[in-house]
């Protein structure tokens, strides 16, 4: 009777991780998949239109047009390159913004930081997610001077 119930606990287990294996995949795996295949296709563009040989990816920021992040030297002068699928690359040189580290200093809490990026949606900005008590905060400042924009609450 006892081997009865545990190979039910353990089909019970396996089980569990199966279904959440599958909704793994089905979520946050494909959207990390879609992301990565956006940067590629950037990423080809951005070296085929300026000719470029060091290109490092930092991320996709998804603003009113979906914007893949790339940190590039050309002229001997570094640069942030905002790609998006179609339209014009905007670049910007990269000490004439704030450190992304300063603003989320002066954010609040590192602790309560969910992430930070920063992107180009009619100007540039750096987005910083922060967790609440009841949900969360999306606050936008401008990269060019690091002053603060607007928040969004979701609760």
């Amino acid at each position: 009777m006892k081997w009865k119930i545990v190979i039910g606990l353990i089909g019970f287990i396996l089980l569990i991780t199966l279904i959440g294996t599958g909704v793994y995949q089905f979520t946050v795996a494909e959207a990390k998949e879609r992301e990565q295949t956006v940067a590629i296709q950037a990423e080809a563009r951005l070296k085929k239109e300026l000719a470029l040989k060091q290109i490092q990816f930092d991320h996709v920021f998804n603003g009113k047009t979906q914007y893949s992040v790339f940190t590039i030297e050309q002229d001997g002068q570094a640069l942030r390159a905002f790609v998006p699928k179609t339209g014009k690359i905007e670049t910007r040189r990269v000490k004439d913004g704030m450190k992304i580290a300063d603003v989320i200093r002066q954010a609040g809490n590192p602790e309560n930081i969910v992430s930070a990026k920063y992107g180009f949606e009619n100007r540039a900005l750096i987005e910083i997610v922060t967790k609440t008590a009841t949900g969360y905060d999306y606050s936008y400042y401008t990269y060019q001077e690091g002053s603060f924009i607007k928040r969004l609450r979701i609760n």
